[in-house]
Protein backbone atom coordinates (compact mmCIF):
# COMPACT_ATOMS: atom_id res chain seq x y z
CA UNK A 1 0.00 0.00 0.00
CA UNK A 2 1.25 3.60 -1.04
CA UNK A 3 0.43 5.11 1.89
CA UNK A 4 2.52 8.40 1.26
CA UNK A 5 -0.17 9.80 -1.12
CA UNK A 6 -3.11 8.90 1.83
CA UNK A 7 -5.05 7.72 -0.86
CA UNK A 8 -4.50 4.21 -0.02
CA UNK A 9 -5.50 4.85 3.35
CA UNK A 10 -8.99 6.02 2.35
CA UNK A 11 -9.14 3.77 -0.21
CA UNK A 12 -8.61 0.78 2.97
CA UNK A 13 -11.60 2.37 4.87
CA UNK A 14 -13.62 2.74 1.93
CA UNK A 15 -13.48 -0.68 1.62
CA UNK A 16 -14.64 -1.83 4.98
CA UNK A 17 -16.84 0.96 5.63
CA UNK A 18 -15.09 2.93 8.10
CA UNK A 19 -14.77 6.65 8.14
CA UNK A 20 -11.31 7.88 8.16
CA UNK A 21 -9.22 11.39 8.35
CA UNK A 22 -5.97 12.37 10.10
CA UNK A 23 -4.52 15.56 11.96
CA UNK A 24 -1.53 17.43 13.37
CA UNK A 25 -0.72 15.14 16.39
CA UNK A 26 -0.86 18.61 18.28
CA UNK A 27 -4.54 18.58 18.86
CA UNK A 28 -3.85 15.56 21.32
CA UNK A 29 -2.18 17.75 23.61
CA UNK A 30 -5.44 20.68 22.80
CA UNK A 31 -7.62 17.67 24.05
CA UNK A 32 -6.25 17.07 26.83
CA UNK A 33 -6.15 20.72 27.85
CA UNK A 34 -9.89 20.90 26.78
CA UNK A 35 -10.79 18.05 29.30
CA UNK A 36 -8.65 19.43 32.30
CA UNK A 37 -10.03 23.30 31.54
CA UNK A 38 -13.59 21.49 32.33
CA UNK A 39 -12.42 19.90 35.65
CA UNK A 40 -10.61 22.73 36.68
CA UNK A 41 -13.62 25.49 36.03
CA UNK A 42 -16.37 22.87 37.53
CA UNK A 43 -18.47 21.80 34.41
CA UNK A 44 -17.92 18.07 34.97
CA UNK A 45 -19.29 17.05 38.59
CA UNK A 46 -16.05 15.74 40.32
CA UNK A 47 -17.32 12.34 40.94
CA UNK A 48 -17.45 11.44 37.52
CA UNK A 49 -14.76 13.04 36.64
CA UNK A 50 -12.66 10.79 39.08
CA UNK A 51 -14.91 7.88 37.75
CA UNK A 52 -14.55 8.16 34.26
CA UNK A 53 -11.86 11.16 33.29
CA UNK A 54 -9.23 11.06 35.87
CA UNK A 55 -7.06 9.36 33.76
CA UNK A 56 -6.40 11.89 31.58
CA UNK A 57 -4.73 14.05 34.27
CA UNK A 58 -2.51 11.47 34.17
CA UNK A 59 1.67 12.72 32.74
CA UNK A 60 2.63 9.16 31.61
CA UNK A 61 -1.16 8.71 29.43
CA UNK A 62 -0.15 12.06 28.04
CA UNK A 63 3.36 11.05 27.14
CA UNK A 64 2.57 7.73 25.70
CA UNK A 65 0.08 9.61 23.46
CA UNK A 66 2.57 12.29 21.96
CA UNK A 67 2.99 11.97 18.15
CA UNK A 68 3.05 13.18 14.77
CA UNK A 69 -0.47 12.06 13.22
CA UNK A 70 -3.38 11.05 14.51
CA UNK A 71 -5.80 8.86 12.66
CA UNK A 72 -9.24 9.09 13.27
CA UNK A 73 -11.55 5.91 12.48
CA UNK A 74 -15.25 5.94 12.89
CA UNK A 75 -16.71 2.38 12.70
CA UNK A 76 -19.83 1.84 12.52
CA UNK A 77 -21.70 -0.73 15.10
CA UNK A 78 -24.91 -1.59 15.59
CA UNK A 79 -27.34 -2.50 18.97
CA UNK A 80 -27.46 -6.03 19.71
CA UNK A 81 -30.30 -8.29 21.05
CA UNK A 82 -29.77 -10.94 22.95
CA UNK A 83 -32.22 -13.46 23.97
CA UNK A 84 -32.72 -14.14 28.23
CA UNK A 85 -35.25 -17.31 29.52
CA UNK A 86 -36.17 -16.56 32.82
CA UNK A 87 -39.21 -17.50 34.64
CA UNK A 88 -40.96 -19.63 31.79
CA UNK A 89 -40.33 -16.45 29.17
CA UNK A 90 -37.50 -15.25 27.06
CA UNK A 91 -36.72 -11.93 27.28
CA UNK A 92 -35.07 -9.76 24.63
CA UNK A 93 -32.21 -7.50 26.43
CA UNK A 94 -30.07 -4.89 24.49
CA UNK A 95 -26.61 -3.99 24.49
CA UNK A 96 -26.46 -0.42 22.68
CA UNK A 97 -23.47 0.55 20.29
CA UNK A 98 -20.03 -0.47 20.86
CA UNK A 99 -20.45 -2.42 24.13
CA UNK A 100 -19.96 -5.60 21.95
CA UNK A 101 -16.58 -6.66 21.55
CA UNK A 102 -15.69 -2.95 22.24
CA UNK A 103 -11.70 -4.09 22.97
CA UNK A 104 -11.37 -6.72 20.92
CA UNK A 105 -12.33 -4.74 18.07
CA UNK A 106 -9.59 -1.93 18.93
CA UNK A 107 -7.02 -5.12 18.40
CA UNK A 108 -8.46 -6.79 15.37
CA UNK A 109 -8.68 -3.20 13.39
CA UNK A 110 -4.96 -2.19 14.65
CA UNK A 111 -4.12 -5.62 12.77
CA UNK A 112 -6.06 -4.79 9.90
CA UNK A 113 -4.13 -2.01 9.24
CA UNK A 114 -0.95 -3.05 10.19
CA UNK A 115 -1.38 -5.85 7.46
CA UNK A 116 -2.30 -3.98 4.92
CA UNK A 117 0.23 -0.87 4.91
CA UNK A 118 3.09 -2.95 6.14
CA UNK A 119 6.16 -1.29 7.27
CA UNK A 120 5.77 1.89 6.67
CA UNK A 121 2.83 3.62 8.49
CA UNK A 122 3.51 1.30 11.99
CA UNK A 123 0.30 2.64 13.72
CA UNK A 124 0.02 2.16 17.44
CA UNK A 125 -3.49 2.32 19.50
CA UNK A 126 -3.45 6.02 20.72
CA UNK A 127 -5.22 5.89 24.54
CA UNK A 128 -6.61 10.11 24.28
CA UNK A 129 -9.89 11.60 24.90
CA UNK A 130 -10.74 10.77 21.60
CA UNK A 131 -14.27 11.77 21.61
CA UNK A 132 -12.64 15.53 22.10
CA UNK A 133 -10.21 15.23 19.23
CA UNK A 134 -13.18 14.41 16.89
CA UNK A 135 -15.23 17.54 17.85
CA UNK A 136 -11.84 19.64 17.46
CA UNK A 137 -11.27 18.64 14.66
CA UNK A 138 -14.69 18.08 13.14
CA UNK A 139 -14.46 14.61 12.50
CA UNK A 140 -17.75 14.30 14.75
CA UNK A 141 -20.66 16.76 15.94
CA UNK A 142 -22.01 16.54 19.01
CA UNK A 143 -25.74 16.28 20.05
CA UNK A 144 -27.28 17.84 22.88
CA UNK A 145 -27.04 14.21 24.71
CA UNK A 146 -23.07 15.29 24.26
CA UNK A 147 -22.83 11.69 22.08
CA UNK A 148 -20.36 12.21 18.70
CA UNK A 149 -22.52 11.95 15.65
CA UNK A 150 -20.39 11.04 12.51
CA UNK A 151 -22.14 12.07 9.15
CA UNK A 152 -23.84 9.19 7.51
CA UNK A 153 -23.17 7.03 10.30
CA UNK A 154 -25.03 9.09 13.20
CA UNK A 155 -24.35 7.88 16.83
CA UNK A 156 -23.31 4.20 15.95
CA UNK A 157 -20.30 4.92 15.89
CA UNK A 158 -17.28 3.38 17.74
CA UNK A 159 -14.54 5.67 17.21
CA UNK A 160 -10.73 5.23 17.30
CA UNK A 161 -7.58 6.41 17.06
CA UNK A 162 -4.06 5.39 15.94
CA UNK A 163 -0.77 7.48 16.44
CA UNK A 164 1.92 7.12 13.57
CA UNK A 165 5.48 9.09 13.62
CA UNK A 166 4.86 9.58 9.86
CA UNK A 167 3.88 12.58 8.15
CA UNK A 168 0.42 12.29 6.18
CA UNK A 169 -0.28 14.52 3.24
CA UNK A 170 -3.97 16.34 3.58
CA UNK A 171 -3.61 16.72 7.59
CA UNK A 172 -7.00 17.97 8.48
CA UNK A 173 -7.27 21.33 10.45
CA UNK A 174 -9.04 22.25 13.90
CA UNK A 175 -11.77 23.86 14.15
CA UNK A 176 -11.43 27.57 15.21
CA UNK A 177 -14.22 27.51 17.02
CA UNK A 178 -14.08 24.35 18.72
CA UNK A 179 -16.08 21.40 18.88
CA UNK A 180 -19.67 22.17 16.78
CA UNK A 181 -23.14 20.86 17.93
CA UNK A 182 -25.37 18.77 15.32
CA UNK A 183 -27.61 21.71 13.11
CA UNK A 184 -30.67 19.70 14.47
CA UNK A 185 -29.99 20.66 18.08
CA UNK A 186 -31.10 24.49 17.40
CA UNK A 187 -34.24 23.89 17.76
CA UNK A 188 -34.70 20.20 18.93
CA UNK A 189 -35.40 19.20 22.77
CA UNK A 190 -36.07 15.68 21.13
CA UNK A 191 -33.18 14.30 23.66
CA UNK A 192 -33.71 16.42 26.72
CA UNK A 193 -37.63 15.14 27.10
CA UNK A 194 -36.27 11.78 26.16
CA UNK A 195 -33.58 11.40 29.25
CA UNK A 196 -35.62 9.61 32.13
CA UNK A 197 -32.66 10.84 34.88
CA UNK A 198 -32.66 14.09 33.66
CA UNK A 199 -28.92 14.38 32.41
CA UNK A 200 -29.85 16.82 29.58
CA UNK A 201 -30.07 20.23 30.65
CA UNK A 202 -31.83 22.71 28.74
CA UNK A 203 -29.85 25.85 30.46
CA UNK A 204 -25.91 24.27 28.78
CA UNK A 205 -25.05 21.94 26.16
CA UNK A 206 -22.83 19.83 28.39
CA UNK A 207 -24.78 17.25 30.04
CA UNK A 208 -24.73 16.18 33.55
CA UNK A 209 -22.72 12.67 33.73
CA UNK A 210 -23.37 12.25 37.32
CA UNK A 211 -27.07 11.86 36.17
CA UNK A 212 -26.80 9.53 33.38
CA UNK A 213 -28.14 5.83 33.62
CA UNK A 214 -25.34 4.81 31.27
CA UNK A 215 -22.86 5.97 33.68
CA UNK A 216 -24.43 4.33 36.71
CA UNK A 217 -25.08 1.18 34.65
CA UNK A 218 -21.10 0.82 34.31
CA UNK A 219 -20.56 1.33 38.20
CA UNK A 220 -20.90 -0.33 40.86
CA UNK A 221 -23.59 1.20 43.66
CA UNK A 222 -27.27 1.34 43.67
CA UNK A 223 -28.85 1.38 40.15
CA UNK A 224 -31.50 4.13 40.11
CA UNK A 225 -34.97 2.63 39.40
CA UNK A 226 -35.24 4.66 35.73
CA UNK A 227 -32.62 1.67 34.41
CA UNK A 228 -35.50 -0.73 34.66
CA UNK A 229 -38.30 1.14 33.35
CA UNK A 230 -36.01 2.23 29.94
CA UNK A 231 -38.62 1.23 27.04
CA UNK A 232 -36.07 -0.28 25.59
CA UNK A 233 -34.29 -2.92 27.87
CA UNK A 234 -30.95 -2.29 28.21
CA UNK A 235 -27.89 -4.64 30.18
CA UNK A 236 -25.79 -2.23 30.17
CA UNK A 237 -25.94 2.01 28.67
CA UNK A 238 -29.53 3.54 27.78
CA UNK A 239 -30.84 4.04 24.24
CA UNK A 240 -33.22 6.63 24.98
CA UNK A 241 -31.38 9.52 23.96
CA UNK A 242 -30.28 7.74 20.72
CA UNK A 243 -33.74 6.47 19.47
CA UNK A 244 -35.25 9.49 20.21
CA UNK A 245 -32.64 11.64 18.00
CA UNK A 246 -33.97 12.92 14.99
CA UNK A 247 -30.32 12.87 13.49
CA UNK A 248 -30.31 9.18 13.56
CA UNK A 249 -33.28 8.54 12.14
CA UNK A 250 -33.03 5.60 10.00
CA UNK A 251 -29.27 5.08 10.96
CA UNK A 252 -29.14 3.42 14.21
CA UNK A 253 -28.81 -0.35 13.43
CA UNK A 254 -30.42 -3.43 15.44
CA UNK A 255 -29.10 -6.87 15.10
CA UNK A 256 -30.34 -10.02 16.41
CA UNK A 257 -26.93 -12.16 18.25
CA UNK A 258 -26.94 -15.89 17.82
CA UNK A 259 -26.87 -16.65 21.61
CA UNK A 260 -29.19 -17.68 23.89
CA UNK A 261 -29.05 -17.83 27.43
CA UNK A 262 -31.28 -20.56 28.67
CA UNK A 263 -33.18 -20.51 31.95
CA UNK A 264 -30.21 -22.35 33.92
CA UNK A 265 -27.70 -20.11 32.52
CA UNK A 266 -29.68 -17.06 33.36
CA UNK A 267 -30.24 -18.28 37.12
CA UNK A 268 -26.47 -19.05 36.88
CA UNK A 269 -25.71 -15.29 36.04
CA UNK A 270 -27.97 -14.13 38.27
CA UNK A 271 -26.14 -15.78 41.16
CA UNK A 272 -28.71 -18.20 42.14
CA UNK A 273 -26.81 -21.36 41.40
CA UNK A 274 -24.05 -21.11 44.12
CA UNK A 275 -20.12 -20.97 43.51
CA UNK A 276 -19.99 -23.60 40.77
CA UNK A 277 -17.94 -22.78 37.75
CA UNK A 278 -19.65 -21.93 34.73
CA UNK A 279 -20.75 -24.88 32.10
CA UNK A 280 -18.28 -24.53 29.27
CA UNK A 281 -20.76 -24.18 26.79
CA UNK A 282 -22.06 -21.01 29.06
CA UNK A 283 -18.08 -19.76 29.02
CA UNK A 284 -18.39 -20.13 25.58
CA UNK A 285 -21.11 -17.83 25.08
CA UNK A 286 -19.82 -15.28 27.30
CA UNK A 287 -16.68 -15.39 25.51
CA UNK A 288 -18.13 -15.07 21.91
CA UNK A 289 -19.66 -11.62 23.40
CA UNK A 290 -16.51 -10.45 23.82
CA UNK A 291 -18.03 -8.45 26.71
CA UNK A 292 -15.58 -6.09 28.90
CA UNK A 293 -14.77 -7.11 32.74
CA UNK A 294 -17.28 -4.96 33.50
CA UNK A 295 -20.10 -7.40 32.64
CA UNK A 296 -19.42 -10.69 32.20
CA UNK A 297 -16.41 -12.77 32.29
CA UNK A 298 -15.42 -16.27 31.67
CA UNK A 299 -15.43 -17.31 35.43
CA UNK A 300 -18.80 -15.90 36.10
CA UNK A 301 -20.75 -13.35 36.13
CA UNK A 302 -19.42 -9.86 37.55
CA UNK A 303 -21.15 -7.69 40.20
CA UNK A 304 -22.39 -4.97 37.55
CA UNK A 305 -23.59 -7.34 35.17
CA UNK A 306 -25.47 -9.33 37.76
CA UNK A 307 -26.95 -6.04 39.40
CA UNK A 308 -28.05 -4.85 35.74
CA UNK A 309 -29.69 -7.76 34.72
CA UNK A 310 -31.22 -8.60 37.38
CA UNK A 311 -33.11 -5.13 37.05
CA UNK A 312 -33.82 -5.73 33.28
CA UNK A 313 -35.21 -9.44 34.03
CA UNK A 314 -36.68 -8.80 37.46
CA UNK A 315 -37.68 -5.42 38.52
CA UNK A 316 -39.49 -4.06 35.20
CA UNK A 317 -43.15 -2.84 35.03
Amino acid sequence: MDIKTGSALRAWAEERGYRIAWYDGQVVQTAFDRVRRLQANGAIDAGFFTKFLSWTGDPKVLARAETKTVILLAVPRAAHVIAFEDQGRFHDLVLPPTYLRYYPLFEEVLADLKAATGDGLEPRLLSAPLKTIAGLTGFARYGKNNIAYVDGFGSGVQLMGFATELDLPGCGALLEDGPQALDECRSCRACLRACPAGAIAADRFLFRGERCLTAFSESEGELPGEFARLRTATLIGCLACQEACPANRGLLRVERLPQVFAAEETSYLLGERGDIPPAPELAEKVRALGLSDITLNETGPGPIFRRNLRATLRTRP
